[in-house]
């Protein structure tokens, strides 16, 4: 029995040490491409990320309301923009929820619409951004102070050892004619901060297959 306890806090203590800081972060999203009429078209956008206790939320920045539709006129909750919520329960297993503020509820989506609702069901991505066990293979090299520099056709991610996020990722296309720059801007939780996802953990909960009526 006691080898066993010692095992379970051999791994807690595992599992603490490998859990990302705490942190909130800006992330700056910008897409350019080039189309073949000589067009250059520039996309750009942020988002409000926080990182917690096994949380991780996710918000587009300056997104307007729902808007309401003139066939049904329902409001129906672009998933793209909408905050988001993921995070581990007592099992283990994620857990995904959008915000819709301006109904003051909650949609809960199951693993079979994960997809559909816009979340590719990894927690790596969506608590640091990207999957850093995808690297293998991307030259590494030291980029100043804490950050680590991973590069490989086209692609580059300068990555924060401290935060463990990326700082930056550079990708273009063999073409050349696209090009996505992300630039985030992590900082720590400051004192007393009180997360998001608690203050709408009080309101109703809609399953995700209701909103599509």
């Amino acid at each position: 029995m006691k080898v066993l306890s010692l095992a379970a806090l051999a791994l807690a203590a595992q599992q603490a040490l490998a859990a990302p800081p705490d942190l909130q972060a800006v992330v700056r999203y910008e897409t350019v491409s080039q189309g073949a009429d000589g067009v250059e078209k520039t996309i750009r956008y942020s988002e409000r990320w926080v990182r917690q206790n096994g949380h991780a939320w996710r918000e587009r920045l300056n997104a307007g309301a729902p808007h309401r539709h003139d066939d049904d006129g329902h409001q129906h909750l672009d998933f793209a923009a909408a905050p988001r919520h993921v995070w581990r329960d007592a099992k283990g297993e994620l857990k995904v929820e959008f915000v819709h503020a301006a109904k003051k509820e909650r949609i809960v989506v199951e693993p079979r619409e994960w997809r559909d609702a816009g979340f590719d069901g990894s927690w790596e991505r969506a608590s640091q951004l990207v999957d850093m066990a995808k690297m293998r293979g991307f030259a590494r090299k030291a980029g100043g102070a804490d950050a680590v520099v991973y590069s490989k056709a086209g692609k580059t991610l300068r990555w924060s050892e401290r935060w463990q996020m990326p700082l930056q990722v550079s990708l273009r296309s063999a073409d050349g004619r696209q090009r996505e720059t992300i630039t985030v801007e992590p900082q720590p939780l400051p004192a007393g901060f009180v997360p998001p996802w608690r203050r709408s953990a009080g309101w109703p909960a809609r399953d995700y297959l209701d909103t599509l009526d």
